[in-house]
């Protein structure tokens, strides 16, 4: 289906790529011992819940400029489709080493979504650079390792898959070298020399973050708090648990040894065995023998 369009909208012509720019986490935050870092595309509103009504209205608008019938469907991280293929083709930019697509004029701080539409209309040039050159920085920066020399990225290393779609444990080999990061990760990006001048977002102040108080309380957040409170969040992808087990590694990361209480009661409170494995971690290593 991934190489199949038709299968997801039957009649599709057209596919039409737009870049939805998102302001990165700055290195200074990333090195700031007070903040726990969230990754920058999830600053405000879910895009889930944004970037559909903005392609309706760009259906509309091209319906209008065109005075033509036109169908259409959209599509937000929602369907198997070759996001990053796609837009390359369309002339957005590359796929970088790091993986992700990058434009020449804005870098690689945004978010992909697709208009499919049953209209031809006269398609851009794909993009045929590669301009990474003999650039690794990204390579270098991983902290996991995660980034391989081919493009390719092992998920099962990569700190925004830990600590956002993997629901379980997050390994014991690789729980420390999460630092300062509650959820997601920047840190490819941050190093990009694509991103140093060019990373503006509309409508943004800039990248989350939370003190550690405001991790503390992630563990005594009950279901309806935890989704009255993220539900309209980009957070709320990784769900109460998820939440919570990145909240522990965090605190056994940066927080003091006088935490460790704190933990010990969340244990007393809980069943979930992945959440008590996560907590017993985050104690030894607040107090290495």
């Amino acid at each position: 289906m991934r190489q199949r369009p038709e299968q997801l909208f039957p009649g599709v012509k057209t596919i039409i790529s737009l870049a939805w720019p998102y302001q990165l986490s700055k290195l200074i935050d990333q090195n700031s011992a007070a903040k726990a870092l969230i990754a920058g595309y999830t600053t405000g509103v879910d895009y889930h819940l944004v970037l559909p009504a903005k392609l309706e209205q760009l259906k509309n608008f091209i319906k209008i400029l065109l005075d033509q019938k036109i169908n259409g469907q959209a599509f937000t991280d929602s369907a198997p489709i070759l996001e990053r293929e796609i837009a390359s083709r369309a002339g957005l930019g590359w796929i970088g080493k790091n993986s992700c697509l990058i434009s020449p004029d804005i870098g690689s701080a945004f978010l992909l979504a697709e208009l499919f539409i049953d209209y031809a209309l006269q398609p851009d040039q794909p993009f045929s650079h590669d301009r990474c050159g003999s650039c690794h920085r990204c390579i270098d920066a991983c902290p996991t390792g995660c980034i391989q020399n081919d493009r390719t990225i092992d998920s099962s290393r990569c700190i925004s898959y830990l600590t956002i779609e993997n629901k379980g444990l997050i390994p014991e080999d690789l729980a420390p070298l999460l630092g300062k990061w509650l959820f997601g990760c920047d840190i490819c990006q941050t190093v990009c020399p694509w991103n140093k001048t060019k990373n503006e977002a509309p409508n943004q102040s800039g990248a989350p973050s939370m003190s550690e108080e405001e991790v503390k309380n992630i563990l005594i957040l009950s279901e309806e708090e935890f989704t009255n409170r993220f539900k309209h969040s980009a957070l709320f992808r990784a769900k109460r648990k998820g939440f919570q087990r990145n909240a522990l590694v965090w605190l056994g990361n940066n927080g003091k040894s006088e935490i460790s209480a704190f933990i010990e009661n969340f244990v007393h409170q809980t069943t979930d065995p992945d959440l008590i494995s996560s907590a017993i971690w985050a104690i030894k290593k607040l107090n290495p023998k």
